[in-house]
């Protein structure tokens, strides 16, 4: 290779990353939007691609946002917001003035004395950063329309085009990337079953039973029954914990208020059906391949929300499952690198 050619190559590179640092800048305010519209594009592909068939592929596309924004947007963020009432509505029943009748009643019914004030400090912290963090920029930015229109404007074009031009930008990515095609063609595929895994596979068991436990909470008679069953949803998401933390907590509160055939109505339900569910479920819904330790699981959740709002909470685990994906090939296709650092 000439002098004039590594030169040439030196300050392509260099200009590369100051124009990719750039980018990167010009992407980030609207990052969370663009997270958003590749999720619902996955989501909405095997519509578009039947609706591709009979229409041009702008038609297919249009069409395909237009059902998605009745039959996923909408619907999630009507949810979202009457969850957020009802969790105002939660703290001010929760107040310790308007519950504090029982500390007596737990203390004639099992011989514990507690103390309501601390109960509710706790429990009312712990709620509002759940809520803060679930809802995350999606209710901030209500306040500024300038900024929700630009975004909305974001996430329209990226998804109409991630629909129409999908296949073209996947193509340009593939010729794009400088690795063999094997180990291409492994990144893809386990990118995919990422993909299918956290946002089809896990949500549907997390959602068969946040709806299993709303139906239970609406026959039982308990309140704010759309709060319970998004806070179920995401606990469901959770390795570990699981919907368990909402539903024996409820038992344990019908106990409590008078109610023991409904506490142990909806403790025998949980236990049996709703935790069978996921037993059922999730290995007809999840595809074999790239599995995350619910170490890993735990912290792409709460991270993703932390940075992300709610979309976070599947686009974390993707990201941290694509991480340690990317590793374990560099390590087991490059052994000399690692050796060679190791040395």
């Amino acid at each position: 290779m000439s002098t004039d050619t590594k030169r040439s190559k030196r300050f392509l590179l260099i200009l590369g990353l100051l124009v990719g640092l750039l980018s990167f800048l010009i992407v980030l305010p609207f990052l969370t939007w663009i997270l958003v519209a590749v999720i619902l594009a996955y989501a909405l592909t095997p519509i578009n691609d039947r609706l591709s068939r009979r229409f041009s592929s702008g038609l297919s596309a249009g069409l395909s946002i237009l059902i998605g924004l009745f039959l996923i947007v909408l619907p999630i963020v009507i949810i979202l917001g009457v969850a957020a009432g009802q969790a105002r509505q939660l703290f001010a029943d929760f107040e310790p003035g308007n519950v504090s009748q029982l500390d007596d009643v737990i203390a004639d019914r099992f011989g514990v004395q507690v103390d309501i004030a601390t109960l509710h400090d706790a429990f009312s912290g712990a709620v509002k950063t759940g809520a803060r963090g679930l809802a995350g920029n999606l209710f901030s930015i209500i306040g500024g329309l300038p900024e929700l229109f630009i975004g909305f404007t974001v996430l329209f074009f990226v998804l109409f085009y991630l629909l129409k031009d999908g296949e073209q930008a996947v193509a340009w990515f593939r010729r794009s990337l400088p690795i063999e095609p094997a180990v291409q063609k492994e990144l893809f595929e386990g990118t995919g079953l990422l993909l299918h895994n956290s946002l089809v596979g896990t949500a549907a068991v997390a959602g068969a039973q946040a709806a299993l436990l709303g139906v239970a909470f609406l026959v039982l008679g308990l309140g704010n029954v759309i709060f319970w069953i998004v806070t179920t949803f995401v606990a469901a998401m959770i390795p570990l914990v699981g919907a368990s933390i909402v539903w024996i907590p409820a038992s344990l509160y019908l106990f409590v208020i008078g109610r023991p055939i409904a506490g142990v109505v909806l403790f025998v339900f949980g236990a049996v059906v709703i935790s069978t569910v996921d037993n059922i479920l999730r290995p007809i819904v999840m595809r074999r391949g790239t599995q995350l330790s619910p170490v890993v699981t735990i912290i792409g959740i709460f991270g993703g929300i932390t940075l992300f709002g709610f979309v976070g909470l599947f686009v974390g685990p993707i990201i941290l499952g694509l991480l340690k994906l990317i590793i374990d090939i560099f390590v087991r296709e490059y052994p000399e690198s690692v050796l060679l650092e190791q040395g």
